[in-house]
């Protein structure tokens, strides 16, 4: 019985600020409008960044200058991207019976990254979590279930939101998504925490 790590290899929260800061130059509305498929200058958009492909089957998975690894999203297109993602941390229950434990460490985790994200973005603009009365409805609907699924799963477990004010307007989230059986007890269950970043303005995600 016990935790293990519940996927890639956890970041650190230095780690985190130096993505963030890396981030901080791109321009957005480049990003959002999408890359060019490979072989039609794919790695010269990237270069743009400082980034390099290294995955570009169905979606495109990019190394940064870094180190992190970065995964643009879209409807199974390559353009529009819907969200830029990267993992952050996370962990997996070896059975059910440690699915408390998967929870208590990633309510340990948290302030320590947001704390680190919020040394680059500032304050974020809402901070909370998924059983919280003032749960804010401009997130994403592909970032946050409907109401009674928020509640049941205990999903997101943790979220905050920024929304910086530069040009190319843009949303960043940090959140803690379980699993499901985690908060039930139903299977062995996992937690794992990402850093996303969506074009606005976005669909609202309280349904």
């Amino acid at each position: 019985m016990g935790l293990t790590t519940g996927g890639p290899q956890n970041r650190t929260p230095q780690e985190l600020i130096t993505e963030l800061r890396g981030l901080t130059h791109v321009h957005w509305e480049t990003v959002w409008n999408g890359p060019p498929y490979p072989g039609k200058g794919l790695d010269m958009w990237c270069a743009q960044f400082g980034w390099t492909p290294t995955q570009f089957e169905r979606v495109l998975n990019v190394r940064t200058d870094t180190g992190g690894e970065l995964t643009l999203s879209s409807l199974g297109r390559w353009a529009p991207v819907r969200s830029l993602d990267h993992w952050v941390w996370g962990a997996a229950a070896e059975t059910a019976a440690d699915n408390p434990l998967v929870l208590a460490e990633a309510a340990r985790a948290w302030p320590l990254y947001v704390t680190a994200a919020s040394s680059v973005l500032g304050e974020p603009a809402w901070e909370g979590a998924w059983d919280s009365v003032n749960f804010p409805s401009v997130l994403p609907r592909n970032a946050v279930p409907r109401e009674e699924d928020r509640v049941q799963e205990k999903d997101p477990y943790r979220i905050a939101y920024w929304e910086p004010a530069s040009e190319g307007s843009h949303l960043v989230s940090l959140s803690v998504k379980p699993s499901l059986g985690t908060a039930d007890g139903s299977d062995s269950g996992a937690a794992n925490m990402a850093l996303r970043v969506y074009p606005r303005p976005v669909e609202s995600g309280r349904r």
